[in-house]
């Protein structure tokens, strides 16, 4: 699909993996404080897609386990994993013998000894996705003896040596495993460990080696205060840059800065979000457009602006953007797929938005298919019909992954010339101030009829201005769909079985939970500009 731009139309959808931070049933204890001032980074500089600000880095995998979607979804399963993970059962067996060797005393669990302190942790996601470079600040009382043994022990030991310096201070490199390492330094009280070297290098390594440097002392952690966190005496926080979580989308609603976990065992947890300026928008007139029975919907402020290169391509006069409301939103269902969700949005001015919505579509939707050789004419046609109120745009296009086969009997037209033997239907409706598209047909379909009275609205099961649903039962489905999905089946049965097994159940646990509204609401934050706002989790009707 040369186009079906999920760059913007499905960049909301991508925000679902704040699903991460699932919880339900709050607790009602006193809620962190949010007062620590955010701090910018210098310019150029990359800020952390996490962090974590812990009073006792071991126990953080418990203590995660009092929420109750991660207790009964991972399991302590989950603790003992990180436990036994096998680096750190590579790091401690790397130093025990370095210790052994070098005729140095090194306590019993050690490793456990050393995570059981205050630290912060700052991580950016490496080319798989994953967290995969990160810089760790450990702050504990007698790193002087730790020191001691390292210097005497770098200066003959094959896995352990110097490998520069940080603000005047030795950078240690720890080989471990097989071809794994670790970079470190101390002074004072505080041991900072890097994943990598990678901030030392390049255009921006002046400006990282002094924020690393800055580590070593008691003042603050800009990696943590670029979202207003500290390491604080009671309860840890997780944070999670909302670019991350929107897999590189978050430029439409840049607004929308992060998610925030806090838990403690004395308070419970809370979530909260940040936001920018006082950023308030209501979900509840795209749920009206929305068909009932979804798995998850999410709703944020989209910056239309950013879409003004795509109008300028479509040769579309970008003031037409400024016709479209703030808001705009994202639903799964269960008898669709992960990878067509139902977009929802709002115009303000519905003949302007008709006037100018065949050129986009046309433009945006489609690829080249092989069996349409002309140029001009390599794409199926735009099917558009308008009866009553409504405007349906339509045009076939092949995937791989698409859910229609061209061979069924109520394949659309002329589908017998795509390319693949497999399309989506990819369908965008306007009733009046209503907006909806998806890959999936059937889904554009049914919010039709929910518009002309004849379907149940998601809305209906809401009060008040809510900016996401979650069904658990229902997500669990469609998750476990998606699943078996993906699977080789026949050709691999042992990794099937062992996802029937071991994975299958925890999806399934999701569905136990209650279905949940999530609702924004005034935290303590009252800054004016960047501040963290309350994300409940409320029972809907």
């Amino acid at each position: 699909m040369k186009k079906i731009h999920i760059k913007w139309l499905l960049a909301l959808g991508s925000i679902s993996a704040a699903a991460a931070v699932w919880v339900f049933k709050p607790s009602k204890e006193i809620p962190p404080k949010l007062d620590t001032p955010i701090l910018a980074l210098a310019a150029g500089l990359t800020p952390p897609d996490l962090v974590v600000a812990t009073p006792n880095l071991a126990s953080l995998p418990a203590t995660l386990m009092q929420v109750p979607l991660f207790k009964k979804v991972l399991t302590e399963d989950a603790v003992d994993y990180y436990e036994h993970h096998p680096d750190k059962l590579g790091l401690e067996g790397s130093l025990r013998r370095i210790a052994f060797e070098h005729e140095l005393n090194l306590q019993d669990r050690f490793m456990n000894a050393l995570l059981a302190e205050p630290a912060e942790m700052a991580m950016w996601k490496s080319d798989d996705g994953r967290p995969g470079h990160w810089v760790l600040r450990i702050t504990k009382n007698n790193f002087a003896s730790l020191l001691q043994w390292v210097a005497k022990a770098s200066l003959s030991d094959s896995q352990l040596s110097v490998d520069g310096s940080i603000a005047k201070v030795p950078l240690y490199k720890l080989q471990y495993g097989h071809d794994d390492a670790i970079w470190f330094f101390s002074q004072n009280n505080k041991l900072v460990v890097l994943s990598d070297k990678s901030w030392l290098e390049g255009k921006q390594a002046v400006a990282w080696t002094k924020i690393l440097g800055g580590l070593t002392d008691d003042s603050t952690n800009p990696l943590l205060q670029h979202y207003g966190v500290q390491a604080a005496s009671s309860g840890h926080a997780v944070v999670a840059n909302m670019k991350y979580l929107s897999f590189g989308y978050q430029s439409l609603f840049a607004n929308v800065k992060a998610l925030r976990l806090d838990v403690s065992k004395e308070n419970g947890w809370f979530s909260h979000v940040l936001l920018n300026q006082q950023t308030k928008w209501d979900g509840m007139a795209l749920w009206q457009s929305a068909p009932d029975g979804a798995a998850l919907c999410l709703s944020a402020p989209v910056d239309w602006k950013t879409l003004k290169p795509v109008s300028k391509k479509a040769n579309i006069p970008a003031e037409w953007l400024a016709q479209l409301e703030p808001a705009a939103g994202v639903c799964w269902y269960p008898d669709s797929s992960i990878y067509t969700p139902l977009l929802l949005a709002q115009t303000r001015e519905p003949k302007q938005f008709a006037k100018q919505a065949p050129k986009l579509f046309d433009w945006l939707i489609g690829a080249s298919e092989a069996g349409l050789r002309d140029e001009e004419a390599s794409r199926l046609p735009v099917r558009k019909s308008k009866k009553d109120d409504t405007l349906l745009l339509q045009r076939a296009v092949s995937a791989d992954d698409g859910n229609l086969s061209k061979d069924a009997k109520d394949a659309a037209p002329d589908v017998s010339k795509l390319t693949l033997g497999r399309y989506f239907d990819v369908s965008m409706a306007q009733n009046g101030s209503s907006i909806v598209f998806s890959p999936d047909s059937k889904l554009v379909s049914t919010a039709m009829t929910v518009q002309q009275k004849r379907y149940a609205a998601l809305a209906d099961r809401m009060e008040g201005p809510k900016q996401g649903y979650i069904a658990p039962e229902a997500l669990s489905k469609l998750l476990t769909t998606a699943t078996m999905a993906t699977l080789p089946g026949k050709a691999q049965p042992l990794l099937q079985n062992a996802a029937v097994t071991y994975l299958i159940p925890h999806i399934t646990a999701i569905g136990e939970f209650s279905n949940t509204g999530l609702q924004l609401s005034p935290s303590a934050d009252q800054r004016k500009d960047q501040h963290w706002e309350r994300l409940e989790w409320k029972s809907p009707k």
